[in-house]
């Protein structure tokens, strides 16, 4: 019987992911995903970065999805719930929207899993959580994130092999 991975075999190491600190504006949260795109084009490509505070703990993740809602809420309010154009949304407030800072948007995490759980736990989490990532604690330490994608190359591997 193979011996079970575990999450450290399969994490992405936390120095490797685009990461900002909570004060950062959404402005500046775009360029960093935005150039973490184009480091990692073919690799991997950053659908999200980490948040943390000033001593380095981490605080949680902001999604494209958060930046995207971040920047349309106030437009949103202001039409009275109504509909939006194009022209309204990336129009002159868009610059005043950007200026957020990323705590006010952000997503918290909610779990953890630690280096040594299984890829089962792991899987387990991310599907009860609906999320796509979650971090990888090292004693009270993140070490890195285990990701909904990693997992499913694996079990697709896995299962492509039988």
């Amino acid at each position: 019987m193979p011996q079970e991975k575990k999450v450290k075999d399969l994490m992405f190491p936390l120095e490797d992911y685009p990461h900002i600190p909570y004060w950062f504006t959404l402005t500046q949260a775009v360029v960093i995903v935005r150039e973490a795109a184009i480091k990692f084009k073919g690799s991997f490509e950053p659908r999200a970065v980490l948040v943390f505070d000033e001593k380095y703990n981490l605080l949680g993740l902001l999604t494209l999805k958060d930046i995207l809602r971040g920047l349309e809420i106030d437009l949103l309010e202001k039409s009275g719930g109504g509909e939006i154009s194009w022209a309204d949304l990336v129009g002159q407030d868009l610059q005043q929207q950007a200026q957020k800072q990323v705590s006010e948007v952000m997503s918290p995490f909610r779990v953890s899993v630690s280096v040594e759980d299984s890829l089962v736990k792991a899987l387990t989490l991310l599907l009860q959580e609906t999320v796509e990532k979650i971090p990888v604690l090292e004693g009270d330490k993140v070490v890195g994130l285990i990701r909904l994608a990693d997992l499913f190359q694996e079990i697709s591997g896995a299962l492509i092999r039988r």
